[in-house]
């Protein structure tokens, strides 16, 4: 991940919760159901076109911030009178925990060496498909994560790409903060800061994300993510 490419706009936030379901062209779905969420956090960024186009699978076409109807705001105050940054792409990464975890009708709980809760992580950017109705409110997931092998095997199985992580989160000795990290290949993803507080913006409003990809084998997949 080249961090010069980012345009940061939130530190570590709280809450986000619920399921998620994808379904392909022909009606057949998936869904992951955290069960009695524990943590979330989730962090939302500008990501440069060029950069964000390479992310992207084919048949897709990224929808810059200044068209995008599902834009947040603390997005919006990043370009509101900024032509340059109006025209990159909203992205957002989230890691959800939860005791368990239901993957595709299996309910599965965590084994002692992933430590105490299941994660799921997704990293989605603001995109339309190229063929059709232009959409300005849809969220391309362009990485799906889990600390759980099992979780990735039946995810697979059902022709979605999923990858493998670890999460930590941990407390900061002789303060109120947290450090949360993740480990994706031979990358880290670190955050420093309040679960709630200043850097952290915390709702009790539902949320609800349209998600389009494409999976293995040419399949097109849409997806909910609701919380």
């Amino acid at each position: 991940m080249r961090v010069r490419a980012l345009l940061p706009a939130v530190g570590l936030l709280g809450v986000l919760a619920g399921p998620a379901l994808a379904q392909d062209g022909s009606g057949s779905g998936y869904s992951w159901v955290l069960n009695g969420l524990e943590f979330s956090a989730c962090v939302e960024f500008l990501v440069e076109p060029e950069l964000a186009a390479k992310q992207l699978g084919k048949g897709f076409v990224a929808v810059p911030a200044v068209n995008f109807a599902q834009l947040s705001p603390v997005l919006q105050r990043e370009i509101d009178g900024d032509v340059e940054h109006g025209a990159w792409i909203p992205g957002r990464i989230c890691f959800l925990e939860a005791p368990a975890i239901s993957a595709g009708g299996r309910l599965l709980t965590t084994e002692k060496k992933m430590g105490p809760r299941e994660v799921l992580g997704f990293w989605i950017m603001a995109a339309s498909r190229t063929e059709g109705e232009y959409r300005r409110d849809q969220w391309y997931a362009a990485a799906l994560w889990t600390n759980d092998w099992h979780v990735e095997k039946g995810t697979e199985s059902a022709y979605i790409p999923m990858s493998a992580f670890k999460p930590s989160l941990t407390p900061v000795a002789e303060s109120n903060r947290h450090s949360y990290e993740v480990k994706i290949g031979k990358t880290i993803l670190a955050w420093d800061g309040e679960l709630v507080g200043r850097d952290s913006t915390e709702s009790a409003q539902s949320m609800e994300a349209q998600l389009i990809f494409g999976g293995r084998r040419g399949i097109e997949w849409n997806g909910t993510f609701a919380a």
